[in-house]
């Protein structure tokens, strides 16, 4: 690598939410009473909040080269060699980088564009740090809980209120059963997803041990054609996970584990180029 590398939202993104925040502050100073401007402080504050978080967001980056990687903010800039690495850890789609004495991190923003190109750098620079052996029981977090719980607290919700409205309304049963019809495909679909993806990863060898809530499998390493970082775009930024296309022209999806996804992809990465007889990813041969 001759030139570090900048990975950081486009600037035009900057401007548009500065010229965003001065709309709004002009439209509400013009249109509230005078009598009423106390009305403009507790909404201030939170526009304020609001605005210091995407202006924070929005002026992150993330700079990589040869000797070092760094984080810049307006809350500071943080660096660490490539050998001041002593560990990485993870949560969701987030990974931390730590010396040492643990006194300073290096963690890049995975909404950054180039963010998945962030994460194979850090694997070719210090592919040690992802050795199967250190990792070789992923499991799923508790955090993916959470949307199960919330989905099934809706579902409740709105079967006892359907039934509710199906014994005290006037209106026909289909337009009282609609509802719940809409809740139940929902939240069949959600369940049917959790269901069907993965919630272990073990590695043994040459084999992997998939385990979901009801069943499990096993992958030989010569199985795997390739291990993907991948994500989608939603409105909430990107959710990324791991793919695994297998020889026989199909794809697993992995995601939600406990060690953070960065770190399931560089292992299982590492582990399949390992057994596959390609070696280890190192910087010599990455992105030449």
């Amino acid at each position: 690598m001759n030139e570090p590398k900048v990975y950081q939202h486009k600037p035009f993104q900057l401007i548009l939410l500065i010229i965003l925040f001065i709309f709004l502050t002009v439209f509400s100073f013009f249109n509230i009473e005078a009598g009423e401007a106390y009305i403009l402080i507790p909404f201030g504050v939170f526009l304020g909040i609001m605005f210091f978080f995407s202006l924070y967001s929005m002026t992150v980056k993330t700079i990589i080269s040869d000797t070092e990687i760094s984080t810049y903010s307006i809350l500071g800039t943080k660096s660490l060699s490539w050998g001041e690495i002593s560990r990485v850890s993870g949560k969701g789609s987030a990974i931390k980088l730590h010396n040492m004495d643990g006194d300073i991190t290096v963690a890049p923003s995975p909404q950054l564009p180039g963010y998945d190109e962030v994460i194979e750098w850090i694997g070719a620079k210090r592919p040690d740090l992802f050795d199967h052996l250190a990792y070789s029981e992923m499991k799923k977090g508790w955090f993916i809980l959470f949307p199960a719980v919330l989905i099934v607290v809706i579902f409740i919700a709105g079967l006892l209120g359907s039934g509710l409205m199906f014994f005290n309304s006037s209106e026909t049963p289909l337009t009282v059963i609609m509802p719940l019809i809409f809740i139940t495909v929902i939240a069949l679909a959600f369940f049917g997803a959790i269901l069907s993806s993965p919630q272990s990863v073990t590695l043994d060898g040459k084999s992997m041990l998939v385990k979901y809530f009801f069943s499990e499998k096993t992958l030989l390493v010569d199985e795997i054609a390739s291990v993907e970082l991948r994500f989608t775009q939603t409105r909430n930024g990107k959710n990324y996970f791991v793919q695994l296309n297998l020889t026989h022209k199909k794809s697993l999806r992995i995601s939600g584990m406990n060690i953070g996804l960065p770190i399931a992809y560089l292992v299982l990465k590492n582990w399949q180029k390992k057994y596959s007889g390609i070696g280890l990813t190192n910087q010599n041969n990455f992105f030449n």
